[in-house]
């Protein structure tokens, strides 16, 4: 009887274990990636024509988490939400288009009504890559780990107030 003999492994070629073992794990990795996490909560809306300041974390209803800064309390970054609103406000009444010049100019206006000064402001794009006018401006100053968030879109505003991100930044990207 003549001995059965394996076929040699190419040294170049991974085994079929090798193979299977990166498969299983690339794909349990991008399972627990997509799983949820729990988010803030959206703490403003806006209708058509209107606005609203959020009440953040920890503020209201008894509760006691609070996302501010030590030398910033949740009402400090309401009190400049609402004026930050209303120097958006009154920004979006008083033309048709808005710029990104004319938003961070604004915010920092509602920064300084409300006796403050923001730790950085940033403002989205106004216009594209391709020399079109964008939709709408979003605009975040930056106070302690908060950050202040507002839109001007069609002479609608929106204000809210959202935690800083681990970057210390209030968007992500880099066309701030």
């Amino acid at each position: 009887m003549t001995s059965a003999t394996l076929p040699e492994q190419n040294p170049r070629r991974p085994s079929l274990e090798r193979v299977l073992t990166v498969l299983v794990t690339g794909a349990l990795l991008a399972l627990t990636s997509c799983t949820a996490t729990p988010g803030p909560a959206p703490l403003a809306t806006a209708g058509s024509g209107a606005s609203a300041v959020a009440t953040p974390p920890g503020e209201g209803a008894g509760g006691s988490e609070s996302t501010a800064a030590p030398d910033e309390t949740p009402s400090d970054a309401a009190r400049i939400a609402a004026a930050v609103e209303g120097a958006l406000r009154t920004l979006a009444s008083a033309q048709a288009s808005v710029t990104s010049a004319e938003v961070r100019t604004a915010i920092e206006q509602g920064f300084a009504d409300a006796g403050s000064v923001p730790d950085s402001v940033e403002v989205s794009i106004d216009r594209t890559p391709t020399g079109l006018d964008v939709d709408s401006i979003q605009g975040a100053g930056r106070t302690g780990e908060t950050c202040i968030v507002g839109e001007v879109r069609e002479g609608t505003v929106s204000v809210t107030l959202l935690p800083a991100l681990a970057t210390g930044l209030c968007f992500v990207g880099d066309q701030r």
